[in-house]
């Protein structure tokens, strides 16, 4: 935006204190209150109005000095070695650093992708339903039960339940220059056929099934075995035509009543209909075989069908060249994937907290012919107005996010604080509106396409406009179109209709395509038709194309400058003596030679008496040279009143007047409370401008360790809290990487935000942030969280444990949290509202205490007792209490020895409770010895039996609950790390047994209608058997501690469940299923394994309390009173 000229005023309104002369009447006013009586000369010749003016004009050049601008004051002496950063150790932060936000909206996420070099638009949508697996849960009786499979007694009512937080992103990604559209399985070719008429032009179009589903390790092969698809290191592969027909069970090439004429009329006659076909990729070396199924659509003229045969066409599907079909097919979808991973990746590292994105996949295309009859004006060019058409088209069906330059987006009048709103891009700025417009399309009216066509140049009029979609086989939808409505406003669609001359609904999650080559446009001109040169209108189109297209500015600045400051001096000092008549003799060498000593003493008089404004105005120079330094984030600042220094250097005959030293003088302006205070009000005010505050904490802390060293502190815990705000202001909500597991660095934002607010920077590597939603079950049979309800068992909200939710757990021991009652509530209360609104969050403060042998435990006392009723001694009768307490002490020290090196090595091990009672009970049986002990001699067998079983209860609690926070934080990372070997956005187990199952469907019955839903049903159930039987298998080896990775998986019952009844398949599809199911269950077993004891061991957290004080009742001032569930008392 262009600025106004600079202009000199003719009359300038100075400020007060850049005024001279105001300065001056005023100084004449106050003496003239003063002293009237006694001084009546105020003209310029007189001493004391001299020493005003030198004042005065002194006072002008200080106020002349605070004017200038901040950025000047600011300024170092020495120039930033970072010109993007000119003020070092300053809070100041760019536009992109504090106003940008990890995405956050839908909208944000969008931006992120789109951002990306590979994707031209992306929608994220919010899944009702987990893209997994759901569960049932049920009250039965007061417990609340959790399942895969619901309760065979339906009266229970079981909740079918589905976490949510979960989201789906569908990418359409950037065309390719020699690939064609990405987002298809679609390969286009432009062929020639030949016979004795000549060459003939032929467009091929080859529609691939989608086959990662259906067949995963065929696909896999297909993608990655590049040596063979390249031709290198001794490998090859063939391709073969084996399959071929205009109907999916008919195969031309096989047919025995057919000959070679037979099969080209065959050809010629089915040449406006689909044909199926099956490629086989045979391997070499290994002789593997992959089998891709396509459709095919011929489109040329007549000539070109009468020249086509079938063995041109096997020539030419058969193909292996690099711009073969095939090859270009494979290409393609290796771009595709590379695509996707970019943007899974950029999505994975900016997921929010208790969120995850389930499925990131391309959008489907459905493609939508148009067809009309357009009149043009006579002198219209018809190759550009079809060309313009196709691009009109193309906009409405699919309109691009275009990029701004900041430049443009500030002459365009946003404003700053919306230009940077959202996450920080590279390729430029993206507006909100063009975001809307390029939302996903439900309906396309005729009528709105009509208006733009009408705005064509040289368009008169567009009659008989009609749209019809195609499906991924490239067939003609029916039933989508022109509905006519119930009184209710719900479309009713005629299932013959091809065509819309008003309303096309599309399928859900699908982008509107032009599909240009079943197209056709017929222009009229004086009544008479003609037809465009379609080669010419094509380079037309993509000429528009170019015109219209934005490129991504990845160059330009991105970024509002932080404005540098020149540095002016600022405490450069002249004195005020200096700039007296020279009759004063107070200048430099200004008496005479001759002068006596009472002239001099005069002199020397009025120097004295002017030091002290000299020291006051260089002070004031010097507190304003050091501006930067009251607001600086350097911790090395250790005042914020500045002395200035004056010597002999600067002002004649100052040692003779003055020998203050400048620490003294220092120490006079301010002392080490005044600075502390001072100090922590300057930073309060640069916290107040983020809109944060310590003001809870400061008092505490005092409170907790004194005014002096909490203040010391504070200025430690407020500068870096403010160093790092960009960062956990930005990323408040941002979580971790779930690819990178436990990598340094990889935590969410909120935790070192919690540990600055708390003064404990180091706290950030001490908290654990769980996410339940992470550990929601990916698949039918994988660990559910341990149902939980308190009081009578309701399924409002207990039923559901990780949507939303979070638990964090905590250190315990560290101080104050560990002693301190009122210390850990604020610490609980700062967590709570830091924490986003939307999610529930549980504060587990963890011990992490290992095994000591104490003397002194409460299980000596129980033992005690125990021995004293049960036992006798040696030579007979009751033991006495000492006696008692010195044969438990001897015991406890027995089984101390055992169970301690015993336990050393297994201080990071789940055991799960049950197994590990097993352990105990035979260790203490085979490990402790009984002549150890000197009073068990005397012992029965039940008496020993009864001294045991208090032992393995309290060294089975020393188990479970010690080295709590180390044993869950080393589970939570296994889990983790076994969990990110896995996409679960691409294991999608249903639905690949769904594709299996449809790819070899023969018959359904004709009472099923459509046999999709059926077949979705079929899966699901019969996954959810198999699941089920799989989960109490894993829980089996959970409890007996004897989980084997390499173990075998047993061979669990997979059949077709009543669901399935009325469908049937090819023989073998069992089998696939089968083979897929053990495949992924196998894979699945680790990872299952570790989550169920990450839930276990979560599950059992533990909060340790602050040790209470009885209430003094003389003394009173109790640190941390007794309260129920928050204090703890004895051990």
């Amino acid at each position: 935006m262009s600025q106004p000229s600079p202009v000199i005023a003719k009359l300038p309104q100075l400020p007060p204190e850049e005024d001279f002369y105001r300065l001056r009447r005023e100084g004449i006013g106050f003496l003239v209150q003063m002293g009237s009586r006694l001084w009546t000369e105020y003209n310029e010749t007189d001493s004391g109005i001299a020493i005003l003016e030198a004042l005065c004009y002194a006072v002008t050049d200080l106020g002349y000095r605070t004017g200038w601008e901040i950025r000047d004051l600011l300024a170092p002496y020495s120039p930033s070695p970072d010109p993007a950063h000119p003020f070092p150790n300053q809070p100041f932060f760019t536009a992109r650093e504090i106003l940008t936000v990890s995405p956050w909206t839908p909208d944000d996420y969008r931006r992120l992708l789109i951002d990306l070099e590979a994707v031209r638009n992306a929608w994220i949508t919010c899944k009702e339903c987990a893209c997994d697996t759901s569960y049932y849960a049920w009250c039965e009786g007061d417990k609340l039960a959790l399942s895969y499979q619901p309760p065979e007694n339906r009266r229970l009512r079981p909740k079918e339940v589905w976490p949510l937080g979960l989201y789906e992103a569908l990418l359409e990604l950037e065309a390719d220059a020699a690939l064609g559209d990405l987002n298809d399985r679609k390969v286009e070719a432009a062929v020639t056929l030949e016979d004795a008429n000549g060459k003939h032009p032929l467009t091929v179009e080859l529609r691939f099934c989608e086959m990662a589903l259906y067949d995963r390790n065929g696909w896999g092969l297909f993608l990655g075995s590049d040596d063979a698809f390249v031709g290198r290191n001794g490998q090859s592969f063939n391709l073969k035509l084996i399959g071929f027909g205009a109907a999916r069970n008919y195969d031309l090439l096989t047919d025995p009543n057919l000959d070679d004429a037979g099969r080209n009329e065959y050809l010629r006659r089915h040449w406006r209909d689909l044909f199926y076909l099956a490629l086989e990729i045979g391997l070499v070396p290994t002789g593997k075989k992959i089998v891709l199924n396509a459709t095919l659509r011929l489109l040329g003229d007549a000539a070109a069908r009468g020249a086509a045969t079938v063995a041109a066409l096997k020539a030419i599907l058969e193909d292996t060249a690099s711009n073969g079909l095939t090859q270009r097919y494979r290409k393609k979808e290796l771009q595709k994937a590379a695509g996707v991973a970019r943007a899974k990746e950029s999505l994975f590292s900016h997921r929010n907290l208790d969120e995850e994105f389930c499925r990131v996949r391309l959008i489907g295309i459905e493609e939508v012919a148009a067809c009309a009859d357009v009149e043009v004006s006579p002198d219209a060019d018809i190759e550009l107005v079809q060309a313009r058409i196709w691009f009109e088209i193309e906009q409405y069906l699919n309109p691009a996010v275009p990029f701004y330059t900041l430049r443009e987006m500030l002459e365009q009048g946003f404003p700053v604080e919306e230009i940077f709103n959202g996450p920080a891009l590279e390729s430029g700025f993206i507006r909100t509106t063009d975001l809307e417009q390029a939302t996903l399309r439900t309906v396309l009216c005729v009528s709105d396409l009509l208006n733009r066509l009408m705005e064509i140049d040289g368009v008169l009029a567009v009659n008989h406009l009609q749209l019809t979609k195609y499906d991924s086989e490239g067939k003609a939808v029916k039933g989508a179109y022109d509905p006519a409505w119930t009184s209710d406003g719900k479309p009713i669609f005629d299932p013959g209709k091809s065509s819309a001359s008003w309303l096309l609904y599309l399928s859900p999650q699908h982008l509107p395509r032009l599909y240009r080559n079943a197209s056709r446009f017929l222009f009229y001109k004086n009544g008479l038709p003609f037809l465009p040169r379609m080669d010419e209108a094509l380079a037309t189109l993509t000429q528009l194309r170019g015109e219209a297209e934005r490129m991504r500015v990845k160059n330009a600045p991105n970024d509002l400058p932080i404005p540098a400051g020149n540095y002016r001096d600022p405490a450069a000092y002249f004195p005020v003596q200096y700039s007296f008549p020279l009759t004063y003799g107070i200048g430099v060498d200004q008496l005479p030679t001759n002068a006596d000593a009472k002239r001099r003493a005069q002199a020397k008089q009025l120097k004295a008496y002017l030091i002290v404004f000299e020291q006051i105005l260089a002070d004031a120079l010097e507190q304003l040279a050091h501006t930067a330094d009251l607001f600086s984030l350097d911790p090395l600042v250790k005042r914020t009143y500045f002395a200035a220094q004056l010597s002999e250097a600067l002002i004649q005959g100052y040692s003779e007047l003055c020998t203050i030293t400048q620490p003294a003088l220092e120490a006079l302006l301010e002392k080490e409370p005044e600075f502390l205070k001072r100090r922590n009000r300057f930073l309060d005010h640069l916290l107040a401008r983020f809109g944060e505050e310590y003001g809870e904490f400061t008092l505490l802390l005092e409170k907790l360790q004194g005014e002096q060293v909490a203040l010391g502190q504070l200025i430690g815990d407020k500068i870096d809290f403010i160093s790092a705000y960009p960062v956990i202001s930005r990323d408040r909500a941002k979580a971790f990487n779930r690819e990178l597991a436990c990598a340094p660095g990889n935590d969410p934002a909120i935790k070192r935000r919690i540990a600055l607010l708390l003064g404990k920077k180091e706290l950030s590597n001490r908290i654990i942030v769980v996410e339940h939603l992470l550990l929601r079950p990916k698949f039918p049979g994988d660990a559910l969280y341990p149902a939980c309800s308190d009081g009578a068992c309701r399924l409002c909200g207990e039923e559901d444990p990780y949507s939303f939710r979070l638990t964090l757990v905590m250190p315990g021991w560290m101080e104050p949290f560990h002693s301190d009652l009122v210390m850990r509530e604020y610490a609980d209360r700062v967590i709570r509202q830091e924490l986003p609104s939307h999610l529930v969050g549980k504060i587990c403060w963890v011990g992490d205490d290992g095994f000591e042998e104490d003397p002194c435990d409460q299980v000596i006392l129980e033992l005690t007792r125990f021995i004293e009723v049960k036992g006798n001694s040696i030579v007979g009768g009751r033991l006495t209490e000492d006696e008692a307490c010195a044969c438990a002490l001897g015991a406890y020290h027995e089984f101390s020895r055992v169970f301690r090196e015993w336990y050393q090595d297994k201080v990071l091990q789940h055991i799960h409770p049950d197994a590990l009672k097993q352990q105990l009970e035979a260790l203490f049986g085979q490990k402790v010895d009984r002549a150890a002990i000197p009073c068990a001699a005397a012992w029965d067998d039940e008496l020993w039996a009864g001294v045991t079983a208090l032992m393995i209860v309290h060294f089975l609690e020393i188990a479970l609950y010690g080295f709590q926070f180390d044993r869950f934080q080393a589970a939570w990372c296994s889990w983790l790390e076994a969990d990110a070997a896995f996409d679960w956005t691409e294991e999608r187990l249903q639905e690949r047994l769904q594709a299996i199952l449809t790819e070899n469907l023969v018959s359904s019955s004709a009472d099923l209608g459509s046999p999709a839903g059926q077949i979705c049903r079929c899966a699901e159930r019969m996954l959810r058997s198999y699941g089920a039987a799989f989960d109490l298998w894993m829980q089996g080896l959970v409890a007996s501690d004897s989980f084997d990775p390499d173990a075998p998986l047993p061979p669990f019952p997979l059949d077709p469940p009543p669901e399935c009844a009325g469908l049937g398949f090819k023989v073998g599809t069992m089998e696939k299923l089968k083979e897929l199911v053990e495949d992924r269950y196998g894979a699945y077993r680790t990872v299952s394994y570790r989550l169920r004891v990450v839930l276990d061991l979560l599950g059992r957290l533990r909060n340790v309390y602050p040790p209470a004080t009885l209430h003094d009742c003389d003394e009173g001032g109790d640190i941390n009173p007794v309260r129920l569930g928050t204090t703890a008392l004895g051990n």
